[in-house]
This record gives C-alpha cells, sequence and structure tokens, in this order.
C-alpha cells in the first residue's frame, strides 16, 4: 500500500524535508509518483527511511549507507545496536552501581561524569566519554543532549568559582578536538552544497562554530571551518573562491556591540547575493533587531540551524 510523503514521515521518522534531501541528493529512494507528480512510498520503502533514520542517529553518516539495500541497512543497524550494548556496560562501569541508568538520566549522567573528568584535569576520560556517548545516542542527539548542555555547565561553573581557569581551558581543548574531527566512515557527496563556518575578527570564542559545523555535517553539508577571528575581507573571499552557498558566522561576545554590528553588515554587503548568511550564538540576538533591513538568518539556538540548514540546501542552487 502506498502512502504520501506526510504520512511515510510519521511512520519512518524522517521528516519531509530531509527524504527529499535523502532522494534528490543521495538516491536512497525513487517513490513512484501520481499523476500530479506527488511521491508515493510503498511499505519496503518507509522500511528503508526507518532504518536509515536510526543508522545516522547512530553516529553513519547518510552519503556513505543511501545505496545499501535494506538487508545491508539492517545488518549495520544491528552491529552499531551492539556497539551502543558494549558503551551501555561501560556506563554501568563508570556509574559503580551495576545498575544501568535509565533513559531519562542517561544524558545528564554523561554531562555529569564529563563534569567530574573535567574537574579532576583527566583530559582522557573526559575524551572517552564523549566518545561513548556518541556511540550510544549518535552524533547529533549527542551534540543536543550531553555536548550542549556540558558547555553550559562548564562556562557557569568557571563563572561562580567551582571551577578554575585551567579545567575550563582543559574541557575546551577536548570538546573542540571532539568536534573538529568527523564521525569515522563519514562521508560528504561530491554534490553537496557547501558552507564556510568561522567567527569575526574579535570573537575568539569558537565552539558554537564548531557545533555549527557540526550540525551542517551531519545534514550533508561540505563544510569549510575557518577557526575563529577571522577579518571581513578574509571570510569573504573565501566563499567566494568556494562558491559557498552559504557562511555561517557565531558571535558570543559582546552584546550590543557597535563594531561587531558594523562587521555584520559588512560581510552581508561583500558576499554575492546569492550566498546566504546564518548569524547565531548567544549575542546574536542583540544584532538582530539592528540589522533587520539585511538578508540576515538568524538562528538563535541549534534547533533553528538545523531547521536553516535543511531549507537552504533542499533550495535550487542559484
Amino acid at each position: 500500500m502506498s502512502a504520501s510523503i506526510q504520512v511515510a514521515s510519521q511512520r519512518s521518522g524522517v521528516t519531509p524535508h530531509v527524504i527529499r534531501i535523502w532522494e534528490r541528493r543521495y538516491g536512497a529512494l525513487n517513490p513512484s509518483r501520481t499523476g500530479t507528480n506527488r511521491r508515493l512510498y510503498c511499505d519496503d520503502e518507509i522500511t528503508r527511511l526507518r532504518l536509515l533514520r536510526e543508522l545516522t542517529e547512530c553516529g553513519h553518516r547518510i552519503g556513505g549507507i543511501a545505496r545499501l539495500d535494506t538487508p545491508q541497512l539492517e545488518s549495520l543497524l544491528q552491529k552499531s545496536r551492539a556497539g551502543t550494548a558494549v558503551a551501555a556496560t561501560a556506563l554501568v562501569s563508570l556509574n559503580g552501581s551495576g545498575h544501568p541508568p535509565s533513559p531519562a538520566s542517561t544524558a545528564e549522567f554523561h554531562v555529569q561524569a564529563c563534569l567530574e573528568a573535567a574537574r579532576a584535569y583527566d583530559g582522557e576520560r573526559l575524551r572517552r566519554l564523549l566518545q561513548e556517548a556518541r556511540l550510544e545516542f549518535g552524533m547529533r542527539c549527542c551534540v543536543h543532549q550531553v555536548v550542549c548542555p556540558l558547555i553550559e555547565q562548564v562556562g557557569l561553573s568557571w563563572q561562580q568559582g567551582s571551577m578554575r581557569p585551567g579545567h575550563e581551558h582543559m574541557a575546551t581543548a577536548v570538546l573542540r578536538e571532539f568536534l573538529v574531527m568527523p564521525v569515522p566512515g563519514s562521508q560528504t557527496a561530491p554534490s553537496a552544497p557547501e558552507i564556510i563556518i568561522t567567527t569575526p575578527a574579535g570573537e575568539i570564542h569558537e565552539l558554537g562554530a564548531l557545533l555549527a559545523s557540526v550540525s551542517a555535517r551531519d545534514l550533508g553539508w561540505r563544510v569549510t571551518y575557518l577557526g575563529p577571528n577571522l577579518p571581513t575581507e578574509e571570510i569573504a573571499a573565501c566563499a567566494r573562491g568556494r562558491s559557498a552557498r552559504a557562511v555561517a558566522l557565531s558571535v558570543v561576545y559582546p552584546t550590543h556591540c557597535p563594531v561587531i554590528e558594523g562587521k555584520l553588515r559588512k560581510i552581508r554587503e561583500m558576499l554575492p547575493p546569492t550566498t546566504a548568511l546564518l548569524v547565531g550564538g548567544r549575542a546574536a540576538g542583540s544584532y538582530a533587531p539592528r540589522l533587520a533591513d539585511l538578508e540576515i538568518h538568524w538562528a538563535f539556538d541549534l534547533a533553528a540551524l538545523d531547521h536553516l540548514l535543511v531549507r537552504l540546501a533542499s533550495a535550487p542552487a542559484a
């Protein structure tokens, strides 16, 4: 029995936007069409969508698995689940209770264990905990449920004085290393749109930009990450040289700064009209009202960024 894309989305857990991207860019599916060109999905195709979703949540890149047949996807998922079981056993050992934490508490357990490792200056343990979280949750959920809360907790602890600057620097270094490295086995489609990610000159906080890089890469973008603190002219030159579909900037501090505001305005004016400019980060909300006359896409959290990335990736290339 055939189903519409909305029904296929509900049954598989994959949004219609992502379904279309997986079809057009990766050839993961080839649904039939009605006389009015509407997609129709059979039960086997919906099963494929579900398998692809579960595998991407385990950390597999869609570009590397999209053309596998259904039995291969099922076999790969079984192996991924076996790996998750190993990680769960490790969590029980770390917890010391002899009982695995409940699903609702697992992410919080990871965050707290990571904080303890940071307070002990134990970079190796922190690195191992982050890798285990990625294995258990998949990269996207790991970033949302573990990495982002961990960054907030480390910053808050440093501000309150319960962590020393050395604790914060060590944790940031390990997090940077974790976020910079692509998921093992990940691939990017040759036809993937490209995004340039950096922070403007004077903005030295780069974790927000790194989080944006992870999200973009996971959603199928080709990411060129330039690091933090880059002059306006260099950002624009890279975007033009790479014919990038988009540029994403992270602005964390300060807020309401006329210098930063001027740089954002200048970057938008220097970029080609066909290159989208995305601005996010903790300070982004303070600049959005004053730059409302410019074509800038604002992402005040990772969920908003994901929505923008999916929409821009599915739009026809200029």
